[in-house]
């Protein structure tokens, strides 16, 4: 979907010189007026509620991945069905436990490792190119950033307007995140949950903080996104690019010893089962550093049942975090929280 030349999200180079002013035009916008993201995010509402629900991560693995995971030749995290988390084979796309299949390595040269669950009447669950105006059926909150061009969009002006809300800015928050990090071993295992473009995943990294680095997200397009920026830095070692769905992360029990999500939390479906998930896969002791909005920026009005964002209070996080298990510090500052959260040896 990214056109690697042009940099522009589309299938081919047959773009008009009208498309791509109107995209260049669009960037511009959002990275001048901070509400476009959210604004974009309540007109597709209604498009988004009349289409599918939403596809569930699973797969399971016990091998190494080679050149179809980015050229990374040595072993993976080890993988497990989101449902039952029953061991199979990388390349089965059924669980001989509970049933649940998927597409795993897929076959059209995509650089991830496509671990959501197929539906039965359905064999393609890729955006179409229509799906950059109209988006892929789901909760908006999670879908809006399947479009390619929310993908273009992300790291031109999208991301870089939540410092009007109190956002630190992409390097200071890394900064953040990568300080409460140094409490764990360098040999330590990474996930970037919900990555987007991959502008956090490709700071760890570059700076080779973490021995085995893994970026998840939601959206192809994002991930296509991440694959090309890494692609273009050579500063950058290849990293695991998984799609998967933040409640049924593909992953064994107590896998990962750190795990960041920034800016997301307001775009999970189910926040609750999110951190559950982030807490099972996380190993005794293991660090979980978030950042997402906080009140008191209003909630668009639901549409069909369909909530564009959720945004919390500091007593709601809070509680949503030491309820998944976990130790928690929640810092506000303005309209952004950062999370601090540890899950107890």
């Amino acid at each position: 979907f990214a056109s690697t030349s042009q940099n522009l999200p589309i299938r081919s180079q047959s773009s008009t010189p009208f498309f791509e002013s109107a995209i260049r035009a669009m960037a511009f916008l959002v990275a001048k007026v901070p509400a476009i993201p959210f604004v974009i995010g309540g007109v597709c509402a209604p498009l988004a509620s009349r289409r599918r629900n939403i596809h569930r991560a699973c797969v399971s693995s016990a091998g190494v991945v080679k050149s179809e995971m980015k050229g990374v030749d040595s072993p993976p995290p080890t993988f497990a069905c989101p449902s039952c988390h029953f061991g199979v084979p990388l390349d089965a796309r059924r669980c001989a436990e509970c049933g649940a299949e998927w597409s795993g390595l897929r076959r059209d040269g995509s650089p991830f490792l496509d671990f959501v669950l197929q539906n039965s009447d359905e064999t393609d669950s890729s955006p179409r190119w229509w799906d950059s105006l109209i988006l892929p059926r789901g909760p908006v909150k999670q879908e809006v950033f399947r479009s390619p061009i929310i993908s273009f969009l992300y790291e031109r002006g999208w991301r870089d307007s939540f410092r009007s809300a109190g956002f630190p800015g992409i390097d200071a928050e890394y900064k953040l995140a990568r300080e409460y990090f140094r409490q764990v071993s360098p040999n330590a295992s990474f996930m970037d949950l919900s990555c987007g473009s991959g502008l956090m995943v490709r700071r760890f990294a570059r700076d080779r903080v973490f021995k085995r680095t893994v970026a998840v997200d939601f959206s192809e397009s994002m991930l296509h996104e991440v694959d090309r920026r890494q692609r273009e830095d050579s500063r950058i070692p290849n990293f695991e690019l998984v799609r998967a769905d933040v409640a049924h992360l593909p992953f064994a029990r107590a896998t990962f010893d750190a795990i960041h999500s920034g800016a997301a939390l307001h775009c999970w479906p189910r926040v609750q089962d999110g951190l559950a998930e982030v807490f099972r896969v996380l190993k005794p002791g293991g660090l979980f550093f978030a950042t997402t909005f906080i009140r008191p920026i209003p909630s668009l009005p639901m549409i069909q049942g369909n909530q564009p964002y959720r945004f919390f209070s500091r007593d709601e996080l809070t509680w949503l975090s030491k309820s998944a298990g976990f130790d928690t510090d929640v810092e506000v500052q303005f309209r952004c929280a950062i999370l601090r959260l540890r899950k107890p040896k």
